[in-house]
This record gives C-alpha cells, sequence and structure tokens, in this order.
C-alpha cells in the first residue's frame, strides 16, 4: 500500500511537472511572438519587450499562471532574450526584403520618391548592414562583459533611462531636418553660380567617395549598437534606427529593415559571452527564438510594410517612452 501510494504521489508530481514545463514553453512562445511582432515594427529585436515579461515573477496558483513571466534573473534575461533578438533580426529582414546591389545618390531618391519600387527591389540595404555588423560584433562581446558587472538595479536603471532618451529622437526627425533645410534654403543662392565643368567635376568626386561617406557613419554606429546589444541584451535597434534615419537619407521602412539584418551576427556573438557565464536559460531560448520568427516575419511583411513612416516613428517613440518608463520605475 505504501509503495502505491508513493508511485501514486510520484506520478501526480511528474504531471504536475510536464504542465508546468509545457505552460513554460507556450508562455515563451507568446512573449516571442510578441517581442518579434513589435520589434520588427521598430527595426530592433524585440529585448526591450521581451526583459521585462521575462523578468516578471511566476505565479504558481490560478488563471494567473497563463499571464504571469518567467522569473528569470536579469542577467539570464539580457543573455536569453539575445537569442531571440538574432530570429528576430533575420526573418524581420527577410520580411522587408533585401537589396544586393547598392544604390547611388540619384537612384536612391529617386526610390526613396517612390515607394512602391524600393519595396520590389528590397528595403535592406546589405552593404551597410555589413558595416554596422563589422564592428558592432567586436564591441557586442564587450557589452556583454560590462553587463556581468554591474548590478541588476543599476542595469534596469540605465536601460530604461536609454530608452527614455531616444524616444522623442526620431519622431522628431521631421523637425530636426525641417529647421536644416530652413537653414540651408538661405545660403542657396551663393551656391546657384557655379559653372558646368565645376558641377562636373563635383559628380565624379561625390562617385567616388560615396561608398566611404555611406559605409564609415555605420561602421561608427556598429560600434555603440553593438555595446548596447551586448549589455542590454537587445538588437541595438534602438540606436541604430535613429542614427541612420537622422545622418542618412534613408527612410524610416530602409533604415527598419537595415537594423534588423545588422542585429543578427552581434546578438550571436552576445549569447556566446552571455552563455559562457550562465546567463542564457536554455530551457526557454528555442521557444522564444521559434515565436519571434514567426512574429517579426509577418509584423515585417504583413504590418510594417503597410503602414506610414509617421505612424511608424510615431509608434516607435510611444514604446520607448512607455517600455522606459516602466523600465525604471521598477528598478525602484
Amino acid at each position: 500500500v505504501r509503495c502505491l501510494r508513493q508511485l501514486s504521489s510520484s506520478s501526480h508530481h511528474d504531471s504536475k511537472n510536464d504542465a508546468s514545463v509545457i505552460l513554460q514553453q507556450i508562455k515563451s512562445f507568446s512573449i516571442g511572438s510578441m517581442a518579434g511582432l513589435l520589434g520588427s515594427l521598430a527595426g530592433m529585436g524585440g529585448g526591450f519587450v521581451m526583459i521585462p515579461m521575462m523578468t516578471a515573477a511566476t505565479q504558481r496558483i490560478g488563471y494567473r499562471r497563463l499571464f504571469s513571466g518567467l522569473g528569470l534573473s536579469q542577467h539570464q534575461a539580457h543573455g536569453t532574450s539575445l537569442f531571440a533578438v538574432g530570429s528576430t533580426g533575420l526573418f524581420g529582414a527577410l520580411a522587408y526584403g533585401i537589396r544586393l546591389e547598392a544604390e547611388d545618390n540619384k537612384d536612391r531618391i529617386h526610390n526613396n520618391n517612390n515607394n512602391n519600387i524600393s519595396k520590389k527591389q528590397g528595403l535592406v540595404e546589405l552593404d551597410m548592414a555589413i558595416a554596422l555588423t563589422a564592428t558592432a560584433m567586436i564591441t557586442a562581446r564587450f557589452g556583454a562583459i560590462a553587463s556581468s558587472m554591474l548590478s541588476e538595479r543599476a542595469l534596469k536603471k540605465m536601460l530604461g533611462g536609454f530608452m527614455l532618451f531616444v524616444a522623442p529622437l526620431v519622431p522628431g526627425k521631421k523637425y530636426i531636418t525641417s529647421f536644416g533645410n530652413d537653414v540651408d534654403t538661405d545660403r542657396t543662392s551663393e551656391h546657384n553660380i557655379k559653372s558646368q565643368a565645376d558641377l562636373r567635376d563635383n559628380r565624379r568626386e561625390e562617385a567616388s567617395s560615396s561608398s566611404m561617406e555611406r559605409l564609415l557613419p555605420a561602421s561608427f554606429i556598429g560600434v555603440l549598437s553593438g555595446f548596447l546589444a551586448g549589455m542590454f541584451g537587445v538588437g541595438g535597434g534602438a540606436i541604430v534606427v535613429p542614427s541612420l534615419v537622422l545622418s542618412t537619407d534613408m527612410t524610416h521602412h530602409a533604415a527598419l529593415g537595415t537594423s534588423l539584418c545588422a542585429m543578427v551576427l552581434p546578438a550571436m556573438v552576445g549569447v556566446w559571452t552571455h552563455a559562457k557565464r550562465g546567463n542564457v536559460a536554455w530551457r526557454v531560448a528555442p521557444a522564444l527564438a521559434v515565436g519571434s520568427a514567426i512574429g517579426a516575419y509577418v509584423g515585417g511583411k504583413e504590418i510594417g510594410l503597410n503602414l506610414e513612416e509617421d505612424v511608424l516613428r510615431g509608434g516607435f517613440g510611444v514604446l520607448m517612452l512607455v517600455l522606459g518608463a516602466r523600465t525604471w520605475k521598477t528598478a525602484g
């Protein structure tokens, strides 16, 4: 009788454990799907969305179990989210379409004015993404190392403060560029007296230096975005998207897709570094990655390409503001 009771108790305990594991996988998939969807619309890996949900406490009783978090530590959440960030970046970039050939300035302006042409050719500028990736892969490792040296409270405070800082940058681009254009129009009369020969010489110089002028800023942006990706467990899009939009003539859609493409390899470097320190929860990482892949592809293909730029910019700013305030508040 005692043996039967022990067997019954053991089987009941095992069934509860199995149900708990299944529920955890469902929650991980749901978190990944939501993060991938929002990340593809904001040009980010979705870490800003995942981390607060992953660190929220789990509930063991009642219906609240379905809507509770995963109960990971802050360091584990930062390392694990990077695994899904790489998935979001890859499938989000595929959704926006990858352009293999670089454009000159004239083609870029023409295509930017005709969104249908740009979307058919692909919006992800591969050469820019490679330039971003090359430097970001180096600094992502140092960001992950720096993360392990900080307390959980300090990490939360820094993450929340950073999101609040970047929230107004992208929506405010229109006002920044309009101010710059007003200044430029006052000077145009001084440049209208150039001879045709001077103009031809300028075109040759622009053609030879255009590649360097485009790729060099992207490399510098990659240095900072890679460090932030490794440190905060995000894709780095919160710095890449505003920087590309403000410092280049990219459309917002192209900046989103290029940012997503550029975060894939740096995210994997960050995962490797965090994993060596035991900061990746492998029990939930695959479900997060599958969910984020589906969410990112659907979000980019079905929603992102069909929304106006002003809507995407406004949504980016609101998302950063809400998540930044929430992260700062929960840091205590």
